[in-house]
């Protein structure tokens, strides 16, 4: 009995070793490493991520008590957007490596049709250890700041007549060629974690019916 459970575990360790060193076992442990590495390298270095909310500031449609005067003008009609800029990376990065005016900063990108009416850096948004400002050049807003540490983020407050309007951050910086749209940290480890695993399952059914035919043959 015990001589048979030996010899299963003998066969059993062989197979692994096979699978290990077969083309099949080194390719899923070349992708894991290249896919290790690539998140090590990607995940050390300032991630700017922005996000965006918008809300009703006051509406004609809506028995209002109270009226929004800005600038001497009143509106009866008139949206809010907040929009976040963080740093989702493990380096905090300064605003000295930030591309200058002229060249890519990291701005808010206003569009033509958004009829903005008022803007404000939000305090209440923003991370209190930051130092940061608006900066409007052309039809954007550039945002100043001096270093945005990992988890640290940048809040703006924009008035602006038309609901549809759909706002942006773009730029560049030292390490940061791109700034792109939040998405969920468990959302975006679970869809990579889940194509690794199907592609994974993959690779050992197609060894595991090759290794079996072969051996059928034989």
């Amino acid at each position: 009995m015990f001589g048979n459970a030996h010899k299963d575990w003998k066969n059993f360790i062989r197979a692994i070793w096979d699978f290990l060193t077969s083309k099949t076992g080194a390719f899923i442990i070349g992708v894991s490493a290249i896919a290790i590495g690539w998140y090590q390298f990607y995940i050390n270095r300032p991630i700017l991520k922005y996000d965006t909310e918008t809300v009703t500031f006051i509406s004609s449609q809506n028995k209002n008590d109270y009226k929004v005067n800005v600038k001497g003008k009143e509106y009866t009609d008139l949206y809010m957007t907040r929009i976040f800029l963080q740093n989702k990376g493990a380096s905090a990065l300064s605003g000295h490596d930030v591309s200058k005016i002229g060249h890519d900063p990291i701005r808010i990108i206003v569009p033509k049709d958004a009829k903005m009416v008022h803007y404000t850096l939000d305090n209440t948004l923003t991370s209190s250890a930051i130092t940061s400002n608006l900066v409007p050049v052309g039809d954007d807003l550039v945002i100043e700041f001096d270093y945005l540490n990992p988890d640290y983020q940048i809040g703006a407050s924009i008035l602006h007549e038309n609901p549809d309007a759909e706002f942006s951050i773009q730029g560049s910086a030292l390490n940061v060629n791109e700034i792109t749209r939040e998405w969920s940290d468990k959302l975006l480890k679970f869809w990579g974690l889940w194509a690794l695993g199907v592609l994974y399952l993959i690779l050992v059914l197609v060894y595991v019916y090759h290794h079996w035919y072969k051996k059928r043959k034989i």
